[in-house]
């Protein structure tokens, strides 16, 4: 099984940067998700169910979801967890579901009453990464029209983004992102001890000492040369030269080079836009009010 365990992912992890053809991406999911629920099942019928058997990764898209998992489902991390990564899925259109024993559930993109109503029948830790909403939005909307791959409906979004000024771009985006900035408000000011709260700019000024609460949060302990490998593996260039990797020539990373703030191009239709969908969403998360 320990064999198992280090093989497998390798296995998925190159057959998802390999795959290109959606249907064949579905089916590698379907088959990650078979081998966790079995490999669940053997754990526990063995007794071998690790001492945290679940971690969740909970976010909203564009929040560091990415990162995180790169963090976790790291070698170094891998082997000290004992858990296996599930593929990221629509977790939000989903009903609440029981997931194996012995996994790491990244991309959980839901609300916080939706994550109560997850069966948890073993021990189990979570990371929550709020990301200013207002670069949110602007994130989001450069992936839309520019960098993220084509999938699902995404291709009728961005040829209508696209046609747009920027400005009405991203009241478009805000308009599409009100259900996600709406489940991320029903996590700020939660106190639950099984979740660690961290915001995604703190982890950009300051990864060395939110890596280290991360993990520690989670039971993961690490030598100091093993913490400064996950470190250099799990910077923005490290992942930006990896992301490009996996892409045909000519594409552009999932990171972008030329990053502009909601500062450059927010005016005040948009910070009002925000308001209306999540009031009081930006100083509830103490972040900076708009311009007066």
């Amino acid at each position: 099984m320990a064999e198992d365990v280090e093989v497998t992912p390798r296995l998925r992890d190159w057959a998802m940067r390999t795959v290109r053809w959606e249907p064949a991406r579905d089916a590698v999911k379907v088959a990650a998700r078979q081998v966790a629920r079995a490999r669940g099942f053997a754990l526990v019928r063995t007794n071998r169910v690790p001492d945290i058997a679940t971690i969740f990764l909970a976010s909203s898209p564009k929040a560091g979801s990415q990162w995180a998992k790169a963090v976790f489902d790291h070698p170094v991390v891998r082997q000290k967890t004992g858990l296996f990564t599930l593929p990221q899925l629509d977790y939000q259109a989903l009903k609440p579901r029981r997931f194996p024993a012995g996994t790491l559930v990244p991309g959980l993109y839901v609300s916080y009453p939706h994550y109560l109503k997850i069966p948890k029948r073993f021990s189990y830790r979570t990371i929550y990464i709020f990301r200013d909403p207002r670069e949110l939005v602007v994130s989001a909307y450069f992936s839309a029209t520019e960098t993220h791959r084509i999938i699902g409906k995404l291709g009728d979004v961005r040829q209508q983004l696209q046609s747009l000024p920027i400005d009405e771009g991203l009241l478009q985006m805000i308009r599409l992102l009100g259900f996600r900035l709406e489940e991320m408000a029903t996590w700020a000011g939660v106190d639950d001890p099984s979740v660690l709260f961290c915001r995604l700019e703190e982890i950009g000024a300051d990864p060395r000492d939110n890596v280290a609460r991360m993990l520690k949060h989670c039971g993961v302990t690490v030598s100091a040369d093993e913490f400064e490998t996950v470190l250099a593996d799990t910077s923005r260039e490290s992942l930006q030269r990896k992301d490009l990797s996996g892409r045909t020539p000519g594409s552009e990373s999932h990171y972008r080079v030329q990053r502009r703030s909601y500062q450059d191009l927010f005016t005040a239709e948009h910070y009002q836009a925000i308001e209306d969908i999540v009031p009081g969403l930006v100083q509830r998360l103490n972040y900076p009010p708009p311009p007066s």
